[in-house]
């Protein structure tokens, strides 16, 4: 559902005729609503982790570079992650180390076997240098929440209106809806109940980690057993 499609059905919610534009719109009332749209997915982004968000990167050192730049999209490293080097893949990487002990490390007279890391900044810090031709694999969180019409391309801001947002748009709506009655001083108690009760369950549909069970294993004492077996030898 693109942004233009977003507002044809959150404006007449409020009153308003359904629009036939949306960014390009000079209408004041269709202007405000695409602003709010920005904000209120601004907002989203930053209140959960999405799916459709969490992006894969990766890094190619040179054997002599300590310092690379962050994707220009960074919002942040995924929680929990951790980065894995192609030269050696069934360990992470020590890290992030805070700036004490890499300034610990750096005043040592030994190096560590593998490099550790940090962020610092808006680059990726590795100590030591990272090999030429090593690759270091990670995902992270991107500030890119809108996608042109065909998907091929990611942006932080509705440029067209056939840009869509990749956060659930039934969110985006009723968040929509919300804002525009409170910006009003129109009693909105109940829109903002549905809003963040949305929120809530589109946000309980991200959830896929794994589940770990706490239980105990249940015993099997019956001794049965689903096979076929047969005895080799003299009885």
């Amino acid at each position: 559902m693109s942004i233009l499609s977003v507002l044809k059905t959150a404006m007449p919610l409020c009153g308003l005729p359904a629009p036939a534009q949306a960014v390009s719109s000079v209408d004041p009332n269709t202007a405000k609503f695409v602003a709010m749209a920005q904000d209120i997915g601004d907002e989203l982004r930053e209140r959960f982790f999405w799916r459709n968000l969490n992006i894969a990167g990766q890094i190619t050192g040179d054997g002599t570079t300590t310092l690379f730049q962050l994707p220009a999209d960074w919002a942040q490293l995924s929680p929990g992650q951790q980065l894995y080097s192609s030269v050696n893949t069934l360990s992470p990487l020590y890290g992030p180390i805070t700036n004490e002990q890499l300034a610990g490390l750096k005043a040592s007279l030994v190096a560590p076997v593998r490099p550790v890391w940090r962020i610092i900044g808006s680059a990726l810090e590795f100590f030591p240098a990272i090999g030429a031709g090593e690759i270091i694999t990670f995902n992270y969180y991107s500030t890119n929440w809108v996608s042109n019409s065909d998907g091929s391309q990611r942006q932080p801001n509705f440029v067209l209106d056939s840009d869509f947002s990749m956060i659930d748009e039934l969110v985006l709506r009723r968040g929509l809806i919300y804002r525009w009655k409170e910006s009003k001083g129109l009693e909105c108690s109940a829109d903002q109940g549905r809003y963040e009760r949305a929120l809530d369950r589109s946000a309980g549909r991200e959830d896929a980690e794994r589940i770990t069970s706490t239980a105990a294993p249940v015993l099997d004492v019956d001794g049965w057993w689903p096979g076929t077996v047969t005895f080799v030898g003299s009885v």
